[in-house]
């Protein structure tokens, strides 16, 4: 396999980390609910795909921009990162988790962060930079595109090579979005009946879904340490 190649199947996880947190999901749904769904939906897509390609493109530039020597993924420091990295996702899955059952025992599940109750009267513009903020400046997203840049930097690609690398990242970190965005633009009425079931759910169980999700992820960051330690 290529070094292009090689790069992007070392950044998927990450791009998956990414892609599975729900509450960019229940803010396009928002957005798309608002009295200009059709302008809002695409914009919220436009900053997702612009906050983690920024970011991306960022990391992999502070970390030698291809110029790192291939050598670099099987240096010593790379796995305490994984494993420190691994680390951290658990605990914010335990985070995540105690939330919910305090949410769930007084009643208040259902609720979302006070920030998201205006989202769906936002302008494009506000949606945009919603979407920019949510993807580009969350800690856990900048930590998974920080690891992903660094993968990239450590597997020796041409610059043609890294934009690829980096476009296919950045689409899959964005895929949930963009099915959502593209679903409601081609199925209508129908869509925006699904959209709003979607939304009920996922606003009740947001928590709990971030906290499996976040440790199924920490767990497979853990367990690619621990196998380079052996």
């Amino acid at each position: 396999m290529s070094a292009t190649g090689d790069a992007i199947g070392a950044m998927l996880p990450y791009a998956v980390g990414i892609a599975v947190s729900p509450l960019p999901v229940i803010a396009v749904i928002l957005v798309l609910f608002s009295s200009r769904a059709r302008v809002g939906g695409p914009a919220f897509l436009a900053g997702s795909l612009l906050g983690v390609a920024v970011v991306g493109t960022g990391t992999f530039l502070l970390a030698g921009g291809g110029t790192v020597a291939p050598g670099w993924e099987s240096a010593g420091w790379t796995r305490w990162v994984r494993l420190a990295l691994g680390l951290l996702l658990v605990a914010a899955a335990v985070h995540h988790w105690m939330r919910h059952r305090h949410h769930s025992r007084t009643g208040r599940e259902h609720l979302m962060p006070r920030w998201m109750s205006g989202v769906d009267r936002w302008s494009p513009v506000k949606a945009a930079l919603l979407a920019l903020v949510m993807y580009g400046l969350d800690p856990k997203n900048l930590a998974l595109c920080a690891g992903a840049g660094r993968q990239l930097a450590g597997h020796g690609v041409t610059w043609l090579g890294a934009v690829l690398a980096l476009t296919v990242f950045t689409a899959v970190a964005c895929v949930p979005v963009l099915v959502v965005v593209l679903g409601y633009l081609a199925g209508g009425d129908r869509a925006a009946r699904m959209l709003g079931h979607c939304r009920t759910w996922l606003s009740r169980h947001h928590l709990l879904v971030m906290a499996a999700l976040l440790l199924v992820f920490g767990a497979i960051l853990i367990s690619h340490a621990l196998r380079d330690f052996l």
